[in-house]
């Protein structure tokens, strides 16, 4: 099967502070670009939280741009980025 740029998606992965402000900061870059994630997840882990966010990469074209304001937000520790196809990420 040919995969085509509309079955990438970004994935997102945040390591922030555990603070009440983490979740909805994490989200607001989508909300100003009126993207919808395809998913997020959130783990706390002691002091820290662990977040995946998953957008389809044609409804984020500027997704470096989303990670590297993700990574100034005060309440992260760091964010990664990758490209992933659908197929891959499910099997």
């Amino acid at each position: 099967m040919t995969m085509t740029r509309d079955d990438a998606q970004v994935v997102f992965h945040v390591v922030g502070l555990a603070d009440t402000n983490l979740l909805p900061r994490l989200l607001e870059p989508f909300c100003l670009r009126d993207i919808v994630p395809e998913h997020v997840s959130a783990e706390r882990q002691g002091d820290e939280m662990r977040v995946t966010i998953a957008v389809r990469r044609d409804a984020c074209p500027e997704w470096e741009a989303v990670a590297r304001k993700l990574g100034q937000l005060f309440v992260v520790k760091s964010v990664l980025a990758s490209v992933a196809d659908e197929l891959q990420a499910t099997g």
